[in-house]
């Protein structure tokens, strides 16, 4: 399958669409090839107890890119993999942990671009905050909730990579709160930068997909970036694990695969209404300025008959201030 991932200069930055069998993701698999933004190997690599020091270097590296703070420790929430049920809607919410601080923190990868993530990442956000409500809670007892998410695809217009937004004033920029802060980290965007400066992008340029021979030097030798390429071989070693990601793997493509499917289809729909509206508008105008030249020549037509301005005004359906406009004009 090795038109499996789109790939820019030999980095993996995404999952090619079409159809895929089992037997080329296993072939893949075989030759070493991990998509890292596969939901069931982002769980493995992250979401086990062992993996805590791996998942809180993660953390910090995306909530604080300058290293200028961090979390000291946290503990996985029971919520990984379940559903928050609010208002009929279902979140899935990828890894959910309790900061040592009580900050929650969610971690979200997103291989599928629905064109309302904004909104669907929002009510993820504002869902768990308000999970923490107890019967009889108080407004105050309600800690930061930051929700981070990882994304396959390009979100908004411009070339950075990271965009984190929290609530504060439209004019003066003034925070109002802390509490709730939504953090977008577009993989494809970094895909493209040059050698890596600091954890962040060490992290991204991991889970973009670069090759560990690929990698600088003082990447691979990173204590944290080396744990997770051996991790990746201890995946890539149980049987268990393969069969649960070729699933997985094959489900996202099919996915994706829908998706383009019929966005192409209402892109064609759509050019061919706009085609027609087009058409019918250029017609539509055609008789409209025909029919406002008639009307004009008409009016100049009584006015040459002397005819008063309310008299023309009321035959025509013209303003009278039309009416005068035409008047003048005969008049110079």
């Amino acid at each position: 399958m090795e038109d499996a991932e789109r790939e820019r200069d030999g980095e993996l930055i995404g999952p090619a669409l079409g159809p895929v069998t089992a037997g080329q993701i296993e072939a893949d698999l075989e030759r070493g090839k991990i998509y890292r933004l596969n939901d069931r190997f982002f769980k493995f690599l992250f979401g086990r107890e062992e993996r805590k020091p791996l998942f809180l270097d993660l953390v910090n590296a995306l909530v604080f890119p300058d290293g200028s703070a961090g979390f000291t420790g946290f503990e996985y929430a029971n919520r990984e993999l379940s559903a928050a049920r609010v208002e009929g809607k279902d979140c899935y919410l990828d890894i959910v942990a309790n900061m040592a601080d009580g900050t929650q923190v969610e971690v979200e990868v997103q291989v599928r671009n629905w064109n309302d993530y904004l909104q669907r990442s929002a009510y993820y956000l504002s869902t768990l905050h308000a999970s923490q409500m107890g019967l009889g809670g108080s407004y105050l007892d309600l800690k930061r909730t930051v929700s981070i998410h990882i994304l396959a695809f390009s979100l908004f217009s411009g070339e950075r990579f990271r965009r984190e937004f929290c609530l504060c004033d439209v004019e003066s920029g003034e925070k109002l709160s802390d509490d709730l802060k939504l953090i977008y980290l577009e993989v494809p965007k970094y895909a493209s930068y040059g050698t890596p400066r600091n954890r962040l992008e060490y992290w991204l340029m991991y889970l973009a997909g670069m090759e560990a021979k690929k990698m600088p030097e003082a990447m691979v030798k990173d204590p944290m970036i080396g744990e997770a390429l051996n991790l990746e071989k201890l995946f890539l070693q149980s049987r268990e694990e393969r069969q649960r990601y070729i699933v997985s793997y094959k489900a996202m493509r099919d996915a994706m695969t829908r998706d383009e499917t019929i966005r192409r289809v209402a892109r064609a729909e759509g050019e061919a209404r706009g085609e027609a509206r087009g058409e019918a508008r250029g017609l539509a105008k055609g008789l409209n300025e025909g029919e406002a030249k008639g009307i004009a020549a008409t009016a100049r037509r009584m006015l040459g008959m002397s005819f008063t301005s309310e008299q023309i005004s009321q035959a025509t359906g013209l303003s009278l201030g039309e009416v005068e406009a035409l008047r003048r004009e005969m008049d110079n």
